[in-house]
């Protein structure tokens, strides 16, 4: 058995694992895995011999059920008279026993069992009846039978193999796999692989409160495997590396064409392209980089006396000693853990990682989509520890006592964050919000409109009441509206995403006013091909054009009112079209109406020239619309025209 020497968890799921011991000569070296842990196994196991020998190969175990590979094997152990049960399947073989000191060899032609009686008692005896020699047959009583030896290699094989079936099944879902390591002498040997694992997970304990803030970091491990880890080295990797599961450990069978021999007459075997060569694939084994030690203690307990907070911080400071560190490795990091780590099996552990001082303070930070009435108490955590720290869980202790918890996002070693844990109800916000228009700043002519834009400030007073007996250092988070410019307010200390951070001091029972201002843009726009003399004039009042665009937009609207000109004749030449349509056809009605009398003979003479110059008149209104048509187009095609080449820029 090579013990667990070396440990490496890391983020996303699995496991690596490196097996180290000692073997002489040619040896086999037992391990077993979960079925589930086969295929991340068979994909990862590399096996390594350090001194001088080689390893021949590494078999395992098949994943046919136990019934179906006893179905291979033609001798079983039945599971009462086992002895004699197993004699009984061996006819034939070739044995060697010892009685009274003396060894017979022979072959085996049966077992029997002779039944006696003594007294008032029946004794039944097992006998083993052999062929000795050829000649004759020998019984033996089994119970004096010191010893019964298999003289045939293939029977020790396969009573070998049936046990090894036997106890494998008794291992529930466990696997064996075995390495065959080939050489002289005594020599380690070491073997590593990955398996899917819990996620490991880190909670920190930050202390304030003191001369210096302190933080402590624990890691919390799970053994789920069927094996103690004993003292074994610990690392700890985060990151997202690319993992998979393959299936490795199932047998795979490709199928093949079936192919006739043709009995009428004989053919040529065909010669076949040759196949491509096989691609060799090298796995890589990296070895952890060392580590450098740092000391760490265990939380202290909250609600000490503060008679006995001397006492208490020294004694985090040697309490608990620790070598570890964060390494840097590519886009992931790691903590190494030098000290020997113990998890016994179904077990899971707590690892300290970090104990440092680091820069932080108690402070408060104000966010009005977080709780608009009172600020957060926070700590402002700037990561001086040197190492990059995890993200989970954070419980906060001030001058011995649990005062809140908060979640600690992964940072690197120098990055400042500021950390929530509690309400800050002895601080009162109220919020005012007040918006107002500037003065147009700009106008541009583009593409037939005319654009301006003028300027609109928007103000947020923040009322901050401190109702505590101590000063607060107070950050002030303000959702800014991107795009807009701060004016007339002081400079933030940060910039988020979505934040201006501002930082200030309240004073103890004071009330402080803060007001936030911001300057942005709101644009609006006109046609030019539908603007007003009286509209123009305004924009050069407002000096939104200037006088040569004056004179030129002038004309734009000359051409427009005659447009709107000839627009409006053909508007009425339309209707007067419509009137007499409708005059036509009461007329139509009259005349079929009419009869043949004299008087109404002379009635359909009017009422005939009546129509004839209703159709004139049609006629030249037709043709008077055809041309108004005409000088409209010509007149809109040139406006277009003039309004396209038109460009004006100016900033008031």
């Amino acid at each position: 058995m090579l013990p667990i020497r070396k440990v490496v968890l890391y983020k996303h799921g699995v496991g690596y694992f490196e097996r180290q011991g000692e073997i002489s000569g040619d040896a086999s070296i037992d391990l077993h895995f979960k079925a589930s842990e086969m295929n991340d196994v068979l994909k990862s196991l590399t096996t390594l011999d350090l001194g001088g020998g080689h390893v021949a190969s590494v078999s395992y175990e098949s994943m046919k059920p136990v019934e179906k590979q006893l179905e291979d094997i033609a001798i079983r152990l039945p599971d009462q008279n086992s002895l004699t049960g197993l004699l009984a399947q061996l006819k034939g073989a070739r044995v060697a026993v010892e009685v009274g000191g003396k060894r017979t060899e022979g072959v085996v032609t049966g077992t029997e069992t002779v039944t006696r009686r003594e007294g008032e008692a029946t004794l039944s005896s097992n006998y083993l009846n052999l062929l000795v020699n050829g000649e004759s047959i020998q019984s033996f009583d089994l119970l004096e039978v010191k010893s019964l030896s298999f003289l045939e290699e293939g029977l020790r094989k396969d009573l070998q193999h049936l046990l090894d079936i036997l106890i494998s099944g008794k291992k529930k879902d466990l696997k064996r796999l075995t390495i065959f390591g080939r050489g002289s002498g005594k020599r380690p040997l070491v073997a590593s692989y990955t398996v899917e694992t819990p996620v490991w997970k880190t909670s920190y304990r930050v202390l304030l409160g003191q001369k210096k803030a302190m933080v402590q970091g624990w890691a919390l491990v799970d053994n789920t495997q069927d094996e103690d880890w004993e003292n074994v080295s610990l690392t700890l990797v985060a990151g997202l590396p690319i993992s998979f599961v393959h299936d490795l450990y199932s047998p795979r069978y490709k199928r093949r064409p079936v192919v006739r021999v043709e009995e009428e007459e004989a053919y040529a075997p065909p010669v076949m392209e040759a196949g491509a060569a096989p691609c060799e694939e090298a796995a890589e084994l990296q070895d952890a980089m060392p580590c450098q030690s740092l000391e760490l203690a265990a939380p202290a307990a909250a609600g000490a006396s503060r008679s006995m907070a001397a006492d208490r911080e020294v004694a985090r400071h040697r309490s608990v000693r620790v070598q570890t560190r964060t390494v840097e490795v590519g886009d992931l990091f790691q903590y190494e853990i030098r000290n020997p780590v113990s998890v016994r099996r179904g077990q899971s552990a707590l690892v300290p990682i970090l104990q440092s001082d680091f820069e932080g303070k108690r402070v408060a930070v104000y966010n009005a989509a977080v709780r608009e009435k009172n600020p957060m108490s926070a700590v402002l955590f700037k990561n001086t520890t040197g190492m990059t720290l995890e993200g989970g869980p954070l419980t906060v202790l001030e001058d011995e006592t649990y005062v809140g918890e908060s979640m600690l996002d992964t940072m690197k070693p120098g990055e400042e964050r500021l950390v929530p844990f509690s309400v800050e109800l002895g601080c009162a916000v109220t919020l005012d919000h007040k918006s107002e228009l500037r003065d147009v700043h700009y106008a541009c002519i583009s593409r037939g409109h005319l654009h301006v834009k003028r300027f609109r400030v928007n103000r947020k007073i923040y009322v901050i009441q401190n109702k505590t007996d101590r000063k607060l250092d107070l950050f002030v988070d303000h959702e800014f509206i991107h795009g807009w410019d701060l004016v007339e307010t002081e400079k933030p200390v940060e910039k988020t995403e979505n934040y201006y951070r501002f930082r200030m001091e309240v004073p103890p029972q004071k009330t402080v006013k803060f007001v936030v201002s911001e300057k942005g843009d709101e644009s609006e726009s006109h046609e030019i091909s539908s603007v007003s003399r009286d509209q123009l004039g305004v924009w050069l009042e407002s000096r939104y054009i200037d006088k040569k665009t004056m004179d030129v937009l002038r004309g734009l609207v000359e051409l427009n009112e005659k447009a709107a000109a000839l627009r409006q004749e053909i508007e009425d030449r339309d209707r007067e079209i419509k009137e007499i349509f409708q005059n036509q056809e009461r007329l139509r009605k009259n005349l079929q109406s009419l009869g043949n009398s004299q008087d109404e003979r002379g009635l359909r003479e009017r009422y005939v020239g009546e129509l004839a110059r209703e159709e004139d008149k049609l006629r030249d209104f037709r043709g008077e619309i055809r041309e108004r048509r005409e000088e409209l187009e010509k007149l809109e095609k040139d406006l277009a025209a003039r309004v396209g080449r038109l460009s004006y820029e100016a900033k008031l």
